[in-house]
């Protein structure tokens, strides 16, 4: 599988990452569901499409992006299946998120993403989580690279870059860049040292 790659800038590294090779419909549900069955031994689309609200929720996000081609009419049928979306699983995420493959919501509800922010690949997201702007005066959101666990009731607020393989705390307050295959805990967060073998 391919990894979204980061491209640099100057002294740091791009608050967006470069586009990815585009996957289709098939491919991002196929990983979606892969996701469900590591973690929960599900693999069933039957299954997983009637009875899981995370499941629903990626896929309905798949659906919403396909729609969205759609001339004339696939914009407005975008924001009205995110919006059919948000009240049945008590999540919101704006239709212009960009979220990754492999994408695993254990319990949906409660989470927040807004329309700056950017998912990696094979990220977990568990309920509460808030992904947003950190003011109305600046604009962007945060970046998660692949890999990413966000644990219950995270708030990652800014433009900042969660990297590849990090942890984020219960509850923890990202406000500024946490490194790759670190942990953030706390508010606001502090990074963990790393453990050595």
């Amino acid at each position: 599988m391919r990894e979204t790659q980061f491209t640099s800038k100057g002294n740091g590294v791009d608050q967006h990452p470069a586009e990815p090779e585009e996957e289709s419909f098939r491919q991002k549900v196929r990983a979606d569901m892969r996701a469900w069955g590591n973690a929960s031994g599900l693999r069933s689309f039957g299954r997983l499409a009637l009875f899981e609200p995370g499941f629903q929720l990626a896929l309905s996000l798949r659906i919403q992006e396909k729609v969205a081609r759609v001339p004339l009419v696939g914009r407005l049928c975008r924001r009205a299946l995110a919006y059919a979306t948000s009240v049945a699983t008590s999540s919101h995420i704006d239709p212009h998120t960009r979220i990754g493959s492999g994408v695993w919501f254990p319990h949906p509800t409660g989470v927040v993403i807004g329309g700056g922010a950017v998912v990696g690949k094979n990220v977990i997201i568990l309920q509460g989580v808030t992904l947003g702007v950190a003011s109305e005066q600046v604009r962007g959101g945060p970046v998660i690279e692949d890999g990413v666990k966000l644990y219950a009731g995270a708030k990652v607020l800014g433009k900042v870059t969660v990297g590849t393989g990090a942890v984020i705390g219960a509850n923890a307050v990202i406000l500024r860049d946490v490194p790759a295959f670190r942990s953030a805990v706390g508010v606001p967060a502090r990074i963990l040292e790393k453990k050595s073998p």
